[in-house]
């Protein structure tokens, strides 16, 4: 099976995206398709051979009723749209036109058109159609495609022109034409939110400039941004967003990070310290060596992320997939029987046919059909999902998928590692202790060891000896995860880690009783000593504990770090439940424990640092990375990036999720009561709704749904 993605333009609305999608879907060669109306993606699984483009171009075309353009798939920065791009100005073109020459007709010529078939009424007439025709021709030319292909034409095209065609035969002709150009005024309307939905993103997470001021020399220039190559020095001054990411040179100043963390304490860098794009320099001056290119930047990740994230589906746009392909069919079907059988009826025990009885109840068939348009929903719900994302994103949190927000609201455990995620993971050496052996020789041991080790306690402890003359490099050096290092020293075995580390080389060492983190030494087979370290808890990982557990929402801490580290760290936190001394395969065991217990319809989140957890993170149902954006770990196989390293993100990532999907909820919910309660109008003798007050009523509603749904960006996270 081959998957590839696709760039596809020309979709009208997303329930004609969503109709596509359906009907690729049911192609022999196709596996799975799923179009992103929102980012204008196409991505299909194939079954063997994937189409070429002009095939695939040619087989979109033959199901769509739009005229669409697919190309190969672009991975590149998204960049801001147009709002009222040339498509947006030609409909509102032919609105404004249609409008003009309605009032023409309905105040111009109709007073002076009474008599039939006279010049005035022809006048009339004539002025009508031209109208009509101006508001509604993409509507005929997509019913007469779907024609001759052989396609279904039920859908909210046909919708509309039955029922201003309907008007027209019942000669209400302001009416039909007035149906049309509200329906018009809808897609103008969605077109434009959708834009501007892809542009408040874009402008909520990539405030960058175009330009940076490059060092050449002695001379500075200015140049595109994006023509910046790794290596290049930049100038940023007191007040500049930072283009690319990089690494300081030179000077020192505090930056602030809140556009990439959502952190707004400054913090402050000096040279060696490295910069994320998208930081504004609140203090100081600084000279940057660029370390990744414009479009390989730590903002241009997190901006692809949101922008592709509708790709997986929620269970609410999944429902509303479903929904939408009965809901037309269901609508035509009840506005046909509304229009037939109860005149039939009436006219049948009446034993007349009175046109009178016929004209209302086809009238209220027609409305049916103007109310039966689903929109309202089908773009106002994924747009919900996709703003939820966004504002998750103006956090500090990258969620790859509308899929996963529906999962974070399912969430009913959460395992977190220790190290790294709910204490800093920043160690400092307390104590050293050494016996049998000189301080020097025992801190030479430890230096050379934990000089090849990458973990944070081995960081600590070069920090702390901090030898400057130069070492005899380590000999078969191996790491072994959740035990510690060995090495070779003047043909010596050497081994630095828990007590368990050197017990298994039979080894006697009696184990130290402390809450800190103890690193045993053994030198030559014998045991030489210890150094002890702290590792502190993060500043909100206890409120973060208190929140989740008041939601009743569990939570467990593994650690590979000795038990009574582990049973300070959990009693000062507040986590009932842990397991101390895992190597990484015991964690994904315990991990996979938890899963198998878990409710139906719940999920079990786990949280790592993204590089040594990461088997645990693709294990779990969602999974979250701290801090880890720069690492390619996490950015594949985790769910959730936090990038600001502080557990409250998890909170926030509940809390987001709980808005996003109780605005789907309202959104679907109120839509239906709305259509639903104008149904019920329709049917109510003597009423004598307005066929143009149903278009209304279903374009206004979706102004207010999309609205309603954008709003979501601007929401506080308290």
């Amino acid at each position: 099976m081959v998957s590839k993605k696709y760039n596809v333009k020309g979709f009208d609305c997303a329930n004609c995206a969503l109709h596509a999608e359906d009907l690729l879907n049911k192609n022999k060669s196709i596996e799975k398709a799923s179009i992103n109306f929102l980012s204008g993606k196409l991505e299909i699984s194939y079954k063997d051979k994937p189409f070429s483009i002009k095939e695939l171009n040619q087989v979109i075309n033959k199901i769509s009723d739009d005229h669409l353009v697919v190309t190969e798939y672009v991975d590149d920065s998204p960049k801001k749209t147009k709002v009222f791009n040339k498509e947006v100005i030609f409909l509102i073109s032919r609105i404004v036109l249609s409008t003009i020459l309605l009032l023409v007709g309905v105040f111009a010529i109709k007073p002076f058109a009474s008599t039939l078939f006279s010049w005035q009424w022809i006048i009339m007439i004539l002025v009508y159609i031209t109208a009509y025709l101006i508001i509604s021709y993409d509507h005929f030319v997509k019913l007469f495609r779907n024609v001759i292909h052989f396609k279904n034409i039920v859908n909210e095209s046909l919708l509309m022109l039955l029922a201003s065609l309907g008007a027209f035969c019942i000669q209400e002709y302001p009416e039909a034409i007035l149906v049309m150009i509200l329906a018009q005024v809808g897609e103008v309307f969605e077109e434009i939110s959708v834009n501007q939905s892809k542009n408040s993103i874009i402008d909520t997470i990539d405030t960058r400039p175009k330009t940076a001021i490059k060092l050449i020399g002695d001379k500075r220039e200015t140049v595109l941004a994006k023509h910046l190559k790794i290596g290049d020095i930049i100038i940023i001054r007191v007040g500049d967003v930072i283009t690319n990411d990089g690494e300081v040179v030179n000077g020192e100043g505090d930056i602030d990070v809140s556009s990439i963390t959502g952190e707004f304490v400054p913090v402050h860098v000096s040279k060696n310290n490295e910069l994320m794009s998208g930081s504004l320099l609140k203090t100081g001056s600084i000279e940057m060596k660029v370390t990744k290119t414009f479009e390989d930047s730590t903002t241009s990740k997190i901006l692809a992320m949101a922008m592709e994230s509708n790709d997986h589906k929620s269970k609410a746009e999944t429902f509303i997939d479903k929904f939408a392909r009965l809901y037309v069919p269901i609508i035509f079907g009840i506005a046909l029987v509304t229009a037939v059988i109860p005149p039939l009826f009436i006219c049948g025990i009446n034993g007349t046919w009175t046109w009178d009885i016929w004209y209302q109840y086809i009238y209220s068939g027609l409305t049916l059909l103007v109310i039966g348009c689903p929109c309202a929903i089908v773009i106002s719900v994924p747009l919900a999902y996709f703003m939820g994302i966004g504002l998750a994103s103006k956090n500090g949190i990258i969620i790859k998928g509308s899929n996963y927000l529906d999962r974070i609201n399912e969430i009913s455990e959460v395992v977190m590692d220790k190290t790294g995620t709910l204490t800093t993971g920043e160690f400092s050496v307390t104590n050293e202790h050494f016996e049998n052996i000189d301080k020097d020789t025992f801190e030479e041991l430890l230096f050379i060891g934990e000089n090849n080790s990458s973990h944070p306690i081995a960081k600590a402890i070069i920090k702390y000896i901090n030898i400057q003359k130069p070492l005899k490099r380590p000999i078969n050096f191996k790491e072994q995860g959740g035990l510690g290092v060995s090495y070779e020293h003047n043909n010596k075995e050497v081994l630095i880690g828990s007590v368990a580390l050197l017990r298994s080389k039979n080894i006697n060492v009696a184990e130290v009783s402390s809450n800190l983190t103890i690193m045993y030494v053994s030198y030559d087979n014998n045991y030489v000593g210890y150094v002890e370290l702290e590792d502190t808890p993060k500043e909100n990982s206890k409120s973060t504990i208190a929140y989740l557990s008041s939601h009743g929402i569990k939570t467990l801490m593994l650690t590979g770090g000795k038990a009574t580290s582990a049973q300070y760290m959990s009693d000062y936190l507040g986590i009932k439940e842990y397991y101390a001394d895992l190597l990484p395969e015991d964690k994904i065991n315990y991990l996979k424990e938890e899963i198998s217990h878990k409710s139906k319809n719940k999920a079990v989140a786990f949280v790592g640092d993204g590089i040594n957890d990461s088997p645990s993170i693709i294990l779990s149902d969602v999974g979250f990375a701290m801090g880890a954006l720069g690492s390619e770990a996490a950015i594949q196989n985790a769910d959730v990036v936090l990038m600001n390293d502080d557990p409250k993100s998890i909170v926030n990532s509940i809390k987001i999720a709980k808005i996003t999907r109780n605005k789907s909820i309202f959104n679907i919910v109120f839509a239906l009561v709305v259509k639903a309660a104008i149904m019920v109008l329709s049917f109510i003798p003597g009423v004598n709704l307005p066929m143009w007050v149903a278009v209304l009523s279903d374009t206004g509603l979706s102004m207010l749904l999309i609205i309603n749904s954008i709003l979501i960006i601007l929401r506080k996270i308290k």
